[in-house]
């Protein structure tokens, strides 16, 4: 067995999170973390990588060392600009990510959609230096009928607009992002400026200096059954 079940309980003590605080984090379920706690269970590959990009922690260490309190806290140094160097060396960068947790939670008030430094990150090929971020695509995010066929749990990548882009988007798809709120649609431009519409009775229009975010459609992922 790994050390991840002992290293999750710590972590959990550590951000005073309980079992079905940290089980929503990741989708799973409270019997899903216990399991691991109890070492009756390890968790699959890919929740431990997602567990360790969330906590910021170094995937090894995660899986092989008993960490402590001040390692779970202080692991924003060193060993995770290694991880950096590494990633930069393989042409790779982290992505915000706003799964559906992450949605619901921002809905709900728990923390805005402005606060990228708390969100999961996606691992995914570098772009050069152009501001990214991930969306799970689900149906309770509005959006017009007209969008291209997404399903439930596709990942969408969307590119900041910027004074320098935003006159290329137009009829690309788009996503505002408010406090509280997200918004797909398509890009209109209109007498020199330019909207994301979701249909006939809302819109937004682009203001750089509005503080609001805006983003143009740059990739998706498709989720298989």
């Amino acid at each position: 067995m790994t050390k991840v079940g002992s290293n999750i309980k710590k972590i959990r003590a550590t951000k005073g999170l309980s079992q079905q605080a940290f089980a929503d984090i990741f989708e799973l379920t409270r019997g899903n973390i216990s399991s691991y706690e109890e070492n009756r269970a390890d968790p699959k590959i890919e929740i431990i990588v997602k567990i360790a990009n969330y906590f910021s922690i170094p995937l090894e260490a995660l899986i092989t060392q008993h960490l402590t309190v001040n390692q779970i806290l202080n692991f924003k140094g060193d060993k995770l600009m290694e991880e950096e160097k590494t990633l930069d060396a393989l042409q790779l960068k982290e992505v915000p990510y706003i799964n559906d947790n992450i949605y619901a939670q921002c809905r709900h008030g728990h923390i805005s959609f402005s606060d990228h430094h708390l969100f999961p990150k996606l691992v995914l090929p570098s772009t050069g230096n152009i501001n990214l971020l991930a969306l799970t695509f689900n149906s309770n995010i509005p959006h017009p009928s007209a969008l291209p066929r997404f399903g439930e749990h596709d990942i969408l990548v969307f590119e900041a607009l910027t004074e320098t882009n935003f006159h290329l988007c137009e009829h690309t798809p788009g996503l505002y992002i408010g406090e509280k709120e997200l918004m797909l649609g398509y890009y209109q431009s209109e007498n020199e400026s330019m909207k994301l519409v979701l249909n006939a009775l809302k819109e937004h229009v682009f203001d750089i200096k509005s503080g609001q975010q805006f983003w143009k459609l740059y990739a998706s992922y498709q989720h298989l059954p």
